[in-house]
């Protein structure tokens, strides 16, 4: 689980961020999650849920990026050429796995 506390000044978008990530933590897979979801979801307005939804998905895009992963890290860290070298590194090697699923 994150140690990110969300602090985007409404206290119910907090409270609703952390505890979906608290069911999120829960949940081994993303079809596990969604059962859950669906299941504990107290509208029928799905425009009511997209927009929190969202909401909670720009709070965690916006504000929890002190994580970065060390790919990002050593790009941040190495000229252009070498940067665009391990893009493309990158791509060609995830291309080549999707391929083995």
């Amino acid at each position: 689980m994150s140690l990110f506390t969300p602090n985007t000044g409404d206290k119910k978008m907090d409270e609703a961020y952390l505890n979906l990530k608290v069911h999120i933590d829960k949940c081994k897979t993303f079809d596990e999650f969604i059962q859950h979801f669906n299941y504990i979801v107290k509208t029928d307005d799905t425009e009511l849920l997209n927009k929190w939804l969202l909401k909670v998905l720009y709070v965690n895009m916006k504000l929890d990026n002190t994580d970065k992963h060390d790919f990002d890290k050593l790009l941040e860290s190495v000229d252009e050429v070498k940067k665009q070298e391990l893009k493309n590194w990158l791509e060609v090697s995830l291309k080549k796995q999707g391929e083995n699923i």
